[in-house]
């Protein structure tokens, strides 16, 4: 039995929905034993999963968690805008001296955008791709490291309160991640949490941000 509980712990510790919907007592046991039986391949008793599942405590992060979900269903907005591009290009002086260029191209009163991202070795700019062209326009090629297409942009507008509860961000990237959803980068400008996808990913991202939003909503 042992043996059994030290899996089927394993499994629910892995599995961060599973433990947050056996948290709000959401989850149906039997069905969750046959899960993971066939998950993991067991060879035990269903009975014996069930009474593993019933034996798992659900520590003090768990609590954390599931208060930071109750923060997340406080949020105010949740927007997309698609078609997106994202510039990844070498830092050095060059590039420092050209970015103010930027600035001349992009109509925020027209909703464009111009996120920048800077890091130790690279400079990362999302844009609109009607600008796309304008913009590389400016750029020597050799300055260019990469560049991504079709993204697109999930905002979250969460309450003020967010940035003092403890787990917030790692609850939206399990959810993304649990939908199969690859995150190419995120952005913060609290109380705003950018999220950018693939635009073919958009969809499934912002329905499973969305339930997730609406939990525990009355």
């Amino acid at each position: 039995m042992t043996n059994i509980n030290q899996e089927v712990w394993r499994f629910i510790d892995n599995n961060p929905s599973i433990k947050r919907t056996m948290s709000n007592g959401l989850i149906n046991r039997r069905a969750l034993a046959n899960y993971i039986i066939k998950q993991m391949n067991l060879e035990t008793t269903v009975d014996a999963v069930i009474s593993s599942i019933r034996r798992y405590k659900i520590d003090r992060n768990d609590d954390m968690f599931l208060s930071a979900q109750n923060m997340i269903t406080r949020t105010t907005d949740l927007s997309t805008r698609s078609n997106l591009a994202n510039v990844v290009l070498s830092k050095d002086t060059e590039i420092q001296k050209l970015i103010p260029e930027f600035f001349a191209i992009i109509k925020y009163d027209r909703g464009d955008v111009l996120r920048i991202i800077q890091a130790d070795e690279s400079i990362k700019v999302l844009i609109n791709e009607k600008n796309l062209k304008k913009i590389l326009e400016i750029l020597p090629q050799k300055k260019i490291l990469s560049i991504d297409k079709n993204l697109a942009e999930i905002n979250l507008h969460l309450n003020n309160k967010a940035k003092d509860t403890p787990g917030v961000l790692a609850v939206i990237t399990n959810e993304i991640a649990n939908n199969g959803v690859s995150i190419v980068e995120v952005l913060s400008c609290f109380p705003e949490l950018l999220w950018f996808v693939y635009q073919s990913d958009l969809l499934k991202a912002y329905n499973a941000l969305y339930q997730l939003c609406q939990s525990n909503q009355k």
